[in-house]
């Protein structure tokens, strides 16, 4: 072949070889896009919910309570104490039915191990409870299940019991500060708690006659929480119970027996039912509520720390269904 034809070879191979290079790229570098057009129209409406002060939500240093547009700031005082319980520090006006419950928690650093929302009626009766932090870390969605049973139910079926604390266990031995401020009930059993308050030795409206309402509860609690799968610890129960009673208040006597009750109700044997968690919910009919913070802290606490608690309190007015809020794009 002659040097010619070499040349005019290489050359035809150059070109096919820049050539199909370019139509390659225009292969990869083309786009077929279609577009469909839509229309967002958004209009303003009256909230689901509005917060307030609450009767008791400006006390400084203890507790300041600001309401915004957009939810709430609370700033708390907390310090070394078994429990520390701000009472009606926010108000929530309903407008619509709506599933209330809390979601998308963070806490930074750990200075609190348990934080529960109270939401309240005007008549000062527990609505429900929404706890935000559960020892020491918020609970992510789905819910966690818990099981218990009622004090009907334990009362009747003794042979299950806890051999570590079975039926025939006095009150004093086990919550010991009934001995110091309800003392005729300290040779009752645990038992016979359970038949209270018709067959105990105080009247009702009593203070002591509401602490027996409180043990009525606090009975199955602490038989559900040796038991089965229960969202206290026995150690929990007791030390919940006895600090109520040391308390002398009745408010206090009646918030912790409340709280025991929607833990321990609507079961029957065995049944596995999603308990009050920090991503629970419930249903608010149109009308006033309160919000009082019940709080837990970890102790020994130094002066000087802090603890920021984000939470978002949700609103949901078409479902009973608790749902996360969605990544935010920055």
């Amino acid at each position: 072949m002659s040097t010619e034809k070499i040349g005019k070879l290489r050359y035809k191979i150059a070109l096919i070889t820049i050539l199909a290079t370019l139509a390659l790229g225009v292969l990869v570098l083309a786009d077929v896009i279609y577009y469909y057009k839509g229309v967002i129209t958004a209009t303003v409406s009256k909230p689901p919910i509005s917060f307030f002060q609450g009767p008791n939500g400006y006390a400084p240093p203890y507790v300041v309570a600001t309401p915004t547009s957009t939810g709430f700031n609370l700033v708390i005082q907390i310090t070394n104490a078994s429990y520390i319980y701000y009472y009606e520090v926010l108000g929530l006006n309903a407008y619509n039915l709506c599933w209330l419950y809390v979601t998308n928690v963070t806490a930074t650093p750990t200075l609190i191990s348990s934080l529960w929302l109270y939401i309240q009626t005007p008549q000062n009766q527990t609505h429900c409870i929404l706890p935000v932090i559960y020892q020491s870390a918020p609970t992510p969605l789905p819910m966690p299940i818990y099981q218990s049973c009622t004090a009907g139910y334990w009362k009747t079926r003794t042979a299950v019991w806890s051999s570590q604390y079975p039926p025939s266990a006095t009150l004093g031995s086990v919550f010991t500060a009934v001995n110091t401020y309800c003392q005729e009930l300290s040779s009752y059993t645990l038992l016979q708690a359970l038949s209270f308050p018709s067959q105990g030795p105080y009247r009702e409206k009593e203070y002591c006659g509401k602490v027996e309402l409180l043990l009525f509860q606090a009975v199955a609690a602490l038989e559900n929480s040796l038991t089965m799968n229960y969202p206290l610890t026995p150690s929990q129960v007791i030390t919940m119970v006895n600090n109520a009673i040391s308390s002398n208040n009745v408010t206090t006597v009646t918030n912790l027996q409340s709280y025991l009750n929607n833990l321990n109700e609507e079961c029957s044997p065995g049944t596995i039912y999603p308990s009050i968690s920090p991503t629970s919910g419930c249903a608010l009919q149109p009308g006033t509520y309160y919000i009082s913070v019940f709080v837990q802290p970890i102790t020994p606490l130094q002066i000087g720390q802090s603890e920021t608690i984000s939470l978002y309190l949700a609103c949901n007015v078409v479902s009973k269904e608790s749902i996360p809020l969605p990544p935010v794009g920055g």
